[in-house]
């Protein structure tokens, strides 16, 4: 199944240069996409539960970040949240994060964490402390991290 996602997700890299378009799939790697996503779905299942609403919210971040239509998403979901529920680590999938993505990348996936731990409009120990792991395996400065929170936050009371 990862071989085949990897094709749907991915190209060679001599199609990368030969065929240039405006998709995710030219500007993204899917182990990239993958690490996202398991991290999403960790901070949906960090309180001890994934909730529709949580669920409907990382389709539609990851839909709207990485261009992806309902049908990869669905495909993306689906095979990451075997690999979130088989890891507990945050460590590797944080490292495929820091490794491909600038400073200003990394902050928009702590945003998007911060907006589905948020998503119940409730954040508790469990959640707030994994937010605070992830600021640090990012490589998000304390004061960066809460700058970042308080948009999240402020921006979802308008």
């Amino acid at each position: 199944m990862l071989k085949f996602l990897k094709n749907l997700f991915g190209k060679k890299d001599s199609d990368k240069e030969n065929n240039k378009s405006e998709t995710y799939k030219d500007l993204e790697d899917y182990d990239v996409i993958e690490a996202v996503a398991v991290m999403l779905l960790r901070a949906a299942n960090i309180d001890g539960h994934k909730d529709e609403k949580e669920i409907l919210l990382i389709k539609k971040l990851l839909n709207e970040q990485f261009n992806l239509n309902p049908s990869e998403v669905d495909l993306l979901i689906s095979s990451s949240s075997e690999k979130e529920e088989e890891s507990a680590d945050l460590y590797k999938w944080s490292k495929i994060i820091n490794d491909n993505y600038s400073k200003e990348k990394k902050n928009i996936v702590f945003g998007l964490m911060c907006e589905i731990v948020n998503a119940d409009d409730v954040i508790d120990p469990f959640e707030s402390n994994f937010i605070r792991r992830l600021s640090g395996l990012l490589y998000i400065s304390d004061k960066e991290a809460g700058m970042i929170k308080k948009k999240i936050l402020g921006a979802k009371e308008k």
